[in-house]
């Protein structure tokens, strides 16, 4: 009889308890989201500053081998006296 008397109170606490859990998840779901896409941006960051980065390194070969006299467009250096 005791068990009748108190099984609407032991519902409450699980249904708080589950709303609760329920509301927790969602949380740490946005929160998943929001880091994933910080993530992806710096990604995006990431690969744009290596191809700036071998861009430059491109340059910076072009600009030895063109001190040594080596051109990479097929020409030769004119050399004016």
């Amino acid at each position: 009889m005791e068990f009748l008397k108190a099984l609407p109170y032991a519902v409450g606490i699980l249904a708080t308890v589950g709303a609760g859990v329920k509301w927790l998840y969602g949380q740490i779901k946005e929160d998943r989201n929001h880091y994933e896409k910080l993530y992806q941006q710096k990604q995006a960051e990431v690969e744009e500053l290596k191809d700036q980065l071998n861009e430059k390194e491109i340059e910076i070969v072009k600009l030895k081998a063109s001190e040594k006299g080596a051109f990479f467009d097929g020409k030769e250096k004119q050399n004016e006296k």
